[in-house]
């Protein structure tokens, strides 16, 4: 068991061990062994809990199949232009134009100038640059075809959203800001950077001066920063300084509508058409319209937690709404996930005493409990780390109860093996159900201890070989012992022809003292059955029965190596008097007032007198029992009468009329051992009464 439960302790510190790590290192990187599972079950509480709608100040110019069946693909940069000047001319407060224009146009310079000249006169666009790999940790900025459409650009932020990417191919975080690129003569004039230092040449970050050396060792804007910064009139170096955490932002997803996206969708064709309603027109004056491609097969796609191809506009979108409205989901303190993850792996641990019952009931109601936690955290705009800790509850729990499983399974074995020989079937089977109600160490507790020895067995041994014998009293036990099983009770032990038995132990019997009762009265006509049907034995054995109740130590006694489950006290030698005691009265079971006051309602039984056993002086009253209530004979019931009336006569030392009594007990059977036993002692007090007699019998032997 120690070394089980050893084991046990090894494994709950290596599973602590792990999930700490895991949770660790998702919660600082977002990678890790954790973070697979971690991702899934955040895109299904996106998937079915979000609830927020996307920012109705953000729309989405959406080139659409209509608008590339019409106008063409790839698009004209003239194009570009003339959306630029329709959504200006009807009000739109920042443009952002989600495509890379890294090369001129072939064979179309006066598209790329009208692009140029749109965004020069708008003063309110915002274009991509993008970073290119270039190794392992390192990038290569890449920038629009031509210096003129980045100084009239209002700004430029980098387009990557796979900067983000995460193992599974989702993106679902972003950063604002970044450094990670390498010098290059080519971009010489535009941006230059060299490892982690660069500045903006001219002090420039498209359009907009930067005032002297403030934006030295700035990094590069995300386009989603940049459309942010133009929106609020913020300069992009107060957002940086508020933004310049190396950790990624993780995106608040907002709820799908009808077409697959967060965002409402305009036409590229309806608004250079001008076929637009009144409620577009209205999205669209004081607002922020991000154009790009949403037609299959055009647009940079990723996975997203309500579709497996998501325009990669619509995560510049997200971003850009989490910017405005300040609500990036943010990390449930480390700390308290480790916490919960410590509690959760070592609570199975301290409770593995409990039943497998009571285990699942606390590993459901922590479940339970941790899921509203963490949906309760994810409507508040947090994101726990939500599988770690219940991996945790779970493994442990699964080590738990197969470590239980193991060890019950040994126990329950070993109850068999060491129980059922002098228990019944019955609470054997109780006992491996559910071991904890086995109570094997010494304990105090009320029970009722029973004695049946063969009487005469020395002389019926003298007439039989030794073979004869064994067979009798093989015959003989296993019956009687069968009887005391029938009621529950525990057989201790054999002593020669002497069987020991009590009850109470190792279940509770509220009842002990009835059962005990029914099985002295059940092995004697037991006994007087096995006399008749057996003939192959000349010697017809009879027993004799004491029967005891009161405060007794039960449990495992014997040395280290060997032991039995037994009882022991002052009350179980007072039992195993009182069963030699019948030879005093010639009576068959006689049980003490202790026993007898609880079962009377239960069996028939007369009253013997008052006794002291040896090494005691305080006289016990005690009882034959006869038969169970309501199965009398009417012989009996008249013999019990007479013997009734003879009592009474003697205790008031009317011994004449006692003799009387007895007398007539005797006509009805000659060979009733209290009866007779009465009846010549009646006959003796009648001549004289012993001195100092007070009603109780001294006896003298065991």
């Amino acid at each position: 068991m120690k070394k089980a439960g050893k084991i046990l302790h090894i494994i709950e510190t290596l599973l602590t061990l792990g999930i700490l790590w895991g949770i660790l290192t998702y919660a600082v990187t977002g990678a890790g062994w954790l973070s697979g599972f971690e991702n899934r079950w955040l895109d299904r509480h996106f998937l079915k809990h979000a609830v927020k709608q996307g920012d109705s100040r953000i729309s989405i110019a959406a080139i659409d199949e209509k608008t590339i069946k019409e106008l063409g693909w790839p698009f004209s940069r003239g194009n570009y232009g003339l959306l630029i000047e329709k959504l200006n001319k009807l009000g739109a407060k920042i443009i952002g134009i989600d495509v890379l224009f890294f090369e001129p146009y072939k064979n179309d310079a006066s598209g790329d100038n009208k692009l140029i000249e749109a965004v020069k006169k708008a003063g309110n666009v915002v274009n991509l640059v993008a970073f290119e790999p270039d190794n392992k940790d390192w990038y290569l900025l890449k920038i629009p075809f031509s210096n003129r459409l980045r100084d009239s650009s209002l700004y430029v932020g980098y387009a990557n959203n796979d900067m983000t990417l995460d193992s599974d191919g989702h993106i679902r975080k972003v950063l604002h800001f970044h450094n990670h690129f390498k010098y290059s003569e080519k971009q010489k004039g535009i941006i230059t950077g060299e490892y982690e230092k660069f500045e903006y040449i001219d002090n420039k970050l498209g359009g907009k001066e930067c005032q002297k050396n403030a934006c030295d060792e700035m990094q590069v804007m995300s386009f989603a920063a940049a459309l942010y910064a133009g929106y609020t009139g913020k300069h992009i170096t107060e957002i940086y300084s508020g933004q310049r955490e190396w950790s990624p932002k993780w995106l608040n997803f907002r709820k799908p509508l009808e077409h697959g996206g967060s965002y409402d969708y305009i036409s590229v064709l309806d608004i250079i058409k001008g076929k637009l309603t009144s409620e577009q027109k209205e999205k669209i004056k004081g607002g922020i319209i991000l154009a790009g491609s949403v037609a299959l097969g055009t647009f940079d796609h990723y996975p997203s937690p309500f579709s497996k191809a998501t325009p990669g506009v619509e995560f510049h979108s997200t971003s850009l709404d989490n910017l405005l409205n300040d609500d990036f989901l943010k990390p449930v303190s480390f700390w308290l996930m480790a916490l919960i993850a410590v509690i959760f792996v070592w609570l199975m641990f301290f409770l593995r005493k409990s039943s497998t019952m009571v285990l699942s009931a606390v590993v459901a109601a922590a479940a339970c409990a941790w899921f509203l936690f963490d949906y309760y955290m994810f409507i508040k705009g947090f994101r726990a780390l939500f599988v770690g800790p219940f991996f945790g509850l779970f493994g442990s729990f699964v080590a738990v109860t197969v470590n239980k499983a193991v060890l019950e399974g040994r126990e329950k074995k070993w109850i068999k093996n060491t129980f059922g020989q002098y228990l019944s079937p019955k609470v054997v089977e109780v006992i491996t159900k559910d071991p904890s109600k086995l109570i094997l160490g010494g304990e105090k507790r009320d029970m009722t201890v029973f004695f049946l020895d063969i009487a005469h067995f020395t002389s019926i041994s003298e007439k039989m070989s030794p073979e004869t014998l064994t067979v009798l009293l093989n015959k003989y036990l296993s019956g009687l012992t069968d009887v005391i099983l029938k009621y529950d009770g525990v057989v201790d032990k054999f002593i020669g022809d002497c069987i020991m038995a009590f009850w109470n132990a190792p279940l509770e019997q509220k009842d002990h003292r009835t059962l005990a009762c029914m099985a002295a009265i059940d092995c004697i006509a037991e006994l007087e059955k096995m006399n008749k049907e057996t003939e192959e034995f000349h010697e017809k054995p009879s027993v004799r029965i004491g029967l005891n109740s009161g405060p007794m130590v039960v449990g495992n006694m014997g040395s280290r190596t060997r032991f039995s489950y037994t009882v022991l006290g002052d009350a179980v030698n007072l039992g195993s008097r009182l069963e030699g005691a019948n030879k005093f009265f010639s009576s068959r079971i006689m049980a003490s007032e202790y026993t007898y006051e609880e079962a009377k309602d239960r069996v028939e039984a007369r009253y013997l007198g008052q006794i002291r056993v040896i090494g005691k002086e305080i006289p016990v009253k005690v009882y034959e029992l006869v038969c169970e209530k309501g199965r009398m004979s009417d012989s009996m019931k008249k013999l019990l009468k007479y013997y009734s009336e003879g009592m009474d006569s003697f205790y008031a030392g009317k011994y004449e009329k006692a003799q009387k009594a007895f007398s007539e007990v005797l006509k009805i059977d000659k060979n009733d051992g209290p009866g007779r036993f009465y009846f010549e002692l009646a006959q003796e007090y009648h001549r004289g009464i012993p001195e100092n007699w007070d009603g109780a019998f001294n006896l003298k032997t065991k």
